[in-house]
């Protein structure tokens, strides 16, 4: 079944960071294997993949995530995007 109400068109690379984003709160290794595998099998770049960090961990913040996911997605927030 397909929920076409919430469904969007927009770059892959964005929803692989999610998806990544997701599995790194739980495992880095599952996370990164995750990556690794779909890189290989798409033939992207993780760089390509991580140029969308800042943007989705911000639009993570966005949905009311707990405090402690908040502080990290502020560091990814930090790391890519320094004052």
């Amino acid at each position: 079944m397909i929920d076409w109400v919430d469904s969007s068109a927009g770059d892959i690379r964005a929803d692989v960071y999610r998806t990544y984003l997701l599995y790194s709160q739980f495992s880095s290794e599952l996370a990164n294997m995750y990556l690794r595998l779909y890189c290989e099998k798409s033939r992207l770049l993780s760089s390509e993949v991580f140029q969308w960090a800042p943007i989705i961990a911000g639009a993570r913040l966005s949905e009311n995530v707990s405090s402690e996911n908040s502080e990290r997605l502020m560091e990814i927030i930090s790391h890519y995007c320094p004052l």
